[in-house]
């Protein structure tokens, strides 16, 4: 009897859904994982204000954890750090991304020279650490704040996200 128990209990967890044994599921990995910048076709384009959804995927061929993922932030085309301030903090996506599904979280700031006096920047890079290394993407966008203060971003929570056609 003790010899079936062991296979029996391997097979039993092997077509539990990942979810539910997610301690055994790999960080998701630069090489393994996917960002892009998706404007929404416009949807957060305002006078002043712009925005855009922040998309993960998983490429790999195996599930993969998002508790490594950490925050977004921004650099210039060196690499170097951009401070940029946070309206809102939100965790990492957390959970499990099945392979060939992903998540968004939408960024919305300021984009227009709104302030007096105010004075706007524009990184290069949108930044996203994951396990083993950084996800880039090229930015370009105008983020505009007061003098003195650092561009103010807001970040939704993270959700799954159907993939657009």
């Amino acid at each position: 009897m003790m010899r079936w128990l062991i296979p029996a209990v391997t097979l039993g967890l092997s077509i539990l859904p990942a979810g539910a044994h997610a301690h055994a599921v790999r960080a998701c990995m630069p090489r393994h994982t996917v960002m892009v910048l998706d404007d929404g076709q416009g949807e957060f384009d305002g006078m002043m204000h712009s925005g855009l959804w922040l998309v993960v995927r998983n490429t790999g061929t195996h599930a993969c954890s998002l508790a490594s993922v950490g925050p977004v932030s921004f650099e210039d085309a060196h690499h170097h750090p951009i401070p940029v301030g946070w309206r809102q903090t939100v965790g990492a996506p957390g959970g499990v991304l099945d392979t060939g599904t992903q998540v968004a979280t939408a960024l919305r700031w300021v984009s227009g020279n709104a302030f007096d006096p105010g004075y706007c920047i524009t990184p290069a890079l949108l930044a996203l650490p994951v396990h083993g290394g950084m996800l880039r993407q090229p930015f370009g966008r105008s983020l505009c704040a007061s003098s003195g203060a650092p561009p103010q971003l807001e970040q939704q929570s993270w959700r799954p996200w159907p993939e657009r056609q």
